[in-house]
């Protein structure tokens, strides 16, 4: 056996021991003692600002609860016969008990004084490359192929771009871990294991199976890498990094539309706050209070990827099941497994829409050194996995930057690029840079003289 391949084995078995030793099923209650900590930690205030603004617009959640200025009782059922959780509120400000939180906030971080050339010792940060990719991605539903374009497989990809950001991150002083190195699941658990359960809910035939498989690689294997990193990690921020297309990709369609997103758990839908677990994760989301620092990541992310692919926001307006998250229409509010089960801070990362020729042609040509004549996109480029490393890299430094090495006391605001109704307690109101607001405000068409293309 090559090193390289005894290398892939060792990896392959120290993620199924880290994967067991966390269990593997989803569980059928939520571990409400896990909320504990953050007795007395926050006013109802707070609390009923951050529930109605970002976790639960809808308001639905509130058939769940019993709240006055002293607790909220959090129950079971909607006829409120069994409690889960009661929370204690502070009667205000100044008697708010310190939170025990998993990561280290914007005053820890102050605390950490770095030098200028190390703005991330003493950080550690969690790398998610989506999905699964390999033998895997055409049950993900992301593997992709349109026209005469080779075969895309999303989760190869984004292992490509986050291999390319862990060793930058680290040269920044940051501990980095990747939830996976290979194209192989950390559940030990295949779509086997969820036959039963699917097959309870009345699901026949090839529907029993498509179900069977939703279980295995979007809930079993998403709620493993949180449970890794909540065991075995304690990340300080996690980045999930995906390529993004659009409803029509499956079909083979092309669309000469392309857009960047960013997503931060927010808006449990009506029916979502009724199962147990999703409920549990909202609230456990709320009382981590890491949406600033979520919202700030957005930002820079946002204007990092712009310089060198400036699009448009795939932004989502205010529904049952999105929200803004402040006057940035890149950072979208929504309840996504990733975003809601990871510890900490935490933003999905979707860039460029894979089933658009010129991403196809640049992510089709590969990963390569230096730059290349790319027929498909009409220029010389650099890789496409290369621009979107350092997007994030250079994000991940600025912003840390401002709070490890400058002692900024509070996310600073980078970029905001439209106007969104965002109510009296938004967030961030900051000018935009031309490049962003540019970017925000015309068509596809308008902006593709700004992409990065050198004719040959």
């Amino acid at each position: 056996m090559t090193r390289s391949k005894t290398i892939r084995a060792a990896t392959v078995i120290c993620l199924c021991l880290l994967s067991a030793s966390t269990g593997h099923a989803y569980p059928k209650s939520a571990p409400w003692s896990e909320l504990e900590r953050y007795q007395e930690t926050i006013t109802r205030k707070e609390f009923e600002h951050l529930l109605t603004r970002f976790y639960n617009p809808s308001k639905v959640i509130y058939r769940y609860l019993d709240i006055n200025d002293q607790r909220v009782i959090i129950y079971n059922d909607r006829g409120n016969s069994k409690i889960d959780f009661t929370l204690r509120f502070a009667p205000n400000e100044a008697s708010k008990k310190p939170a025990s939180f998993t990561y280290k906030t914007v005053s820890d971080l102050n605390a950490l004084r770095n030098p200028p050339n190390k703005p991330l010792q003493g950080v550690k940060i969690a790398l998610d490359p989506g999905h699964i990719g390999g033998k895997w991605a055409s049950m993900e539903e992301r593997q992709i192929s349109w026209a005469s374009y080779p075969l895309i497989r999303e989760g190869d990809a984004n292992l490509i771009v986050s291999k390319k950001v862990k060793p930058r991150l680290e040269e920044l002083g940051a501990t980095v871990m990747l939830t996976h190195e290979i194209s192989e699941p950390l559940t030990p658990t295949r779509p086997e294991d969820y036959m039963a359960e699917a097959r309870a809910e009345g699901r026949s035939g090839g529907a029993l199976r498509r179900q069977a498989e939703m279980y295995f690689y979007r809930r079993e294997e998403i709620y493993q890498r949180g449970q890794l990193l909540k065991n075995k990690f304690r990340p300080d921020f996690n980045l999930s990094i995906h390529f993004n297309a659009t409803e029509l990709s499956g079909g083979g369609t092309i669309t000469h539309d392309n857009r960047h997103a960013f997503f931060i758990n927010a808006a449990f839908g009506p029916d979502e706050v009724d199962r147990e677990m999703w409920r549990y994760f909202l609230f456990s989301k709320l009382l981590e209070r890491s949406i600033p620092m979520e919202a700030a990541m957005g930002d820079s992310l946002t204007e990092e990827i712009l310089k060198v692919a400036p699009l448009r926001a795939n932004a989502y307006a205010w529904t049952k099941y999105t929200c803004p998250i402040n006057d940035n229409p890149y950072n979208n509010g929504r309840n996504l497994a990733m975003t809601r089960e990871f510890p900490g801070p935490t933003v999905l990362c979707e860039l460029f829409y894979m089933n658009n020729p010129w991403t196809a042609a640049r992510m089709t040509a590969g990963d390569y050194a230096g730059t290349k004549y790319i027929e498909g996109a009409g220029g010389t480029y650099r890789s496409i996995y290369e621009d979107y490393a350092d997007a994030v890299v250079n994000a991940v430094r600025r912003l840390f930057t401002q709070w490890t090495v400058e002692g900024y006391p509070k996310p600073p605001p980078t970029v905001v690029t439209k106007s969104w109704e965002a109510g009296p307690d938004a967030l961030t109101t900051v000018a935009a840079s031309a490049s962003a607001r540019h970017a925000a405000t015309h068509s596809t068409n308008e902006v593709a003289h700004l992409l990065p293309v050198k004719k040959r």
